[in-house]
């Protein structure tokens, strides 16, 4: 996993708005749901290819963040293909 693919802490508390340690949230466990052909993980909170950096198939596990969220996406760690990024959180339950 390169450093790319890590929020890093400015963009974390711009979408928490702010550090102040009463955010805290674990892990949340969630299945890919409800996607034609598959749910990209992406380096940036926006739907473009260029920010691609893997894709999740119907039924795949996966860990979020609830509370690293930035318009419909959520911060997302994928332990089968060892990448963290944004997920759109409306193929997620």
């Amino acid at each position: 996993m390169t450093d790319m693919n890590k929020i890093n802490t400015q963009e974390l508390e711009q979408v928490t708005g702010g550090n102040d340690g009463s955010s805290k949230s674990p892990w949340k466990w969630v299945t890919v749901t409800g996607t034609k052909h598959y749910l990209a993980i992406r380096n940036a909170a926006a739907y473009a290819e260029k920010n691609e950096i893997g894709k999740l198939y119907n039924g795949t596990k996966i860990q979020i963040r609830p509370d690293v969220r930035s318009g419909a996406y959520v911060w997302a760690y994928a332990s089968n293909i060892n990448l963290e990024g944004w997920v759109n959180a409306s193929y997620v339950k």
